[in-house]
């Protein structure tokens, strides 16, 4: 099963090329670092609710949430 912070930057990546934005305009946007971006969009770094947030802003989204408790 494929991890959620791996879910959602491949989420982040695919909606930033198709708005054709590099790395360093979704950071000029966002505020957030391009390297933490990145690191996201690779599943390599675990964001805060705050910073996924300030990207999806930029990205035109919404953050759903939901909980699955077994």
């Amino acid at each position: 099963m494929e991890a959620t912070s791996t879910k959602i930057g491949k989420t982040i990546r695919l909606r930033r090329k198709e708005l054709n934005l590099e790395l360093k305009d979704l950071q000029d946007y966002s505020g957030v670092n391009y390297v933490s971006i990145s690191d996201i969009e690779n599943g390599k770094a675990n964001p805060t609710v705050k910073t996924i947030e300030k990207l999806l802003d930029v990205l035109g989204m919404e953050l759903d949430i939901k909980v699955k408790i077994k």
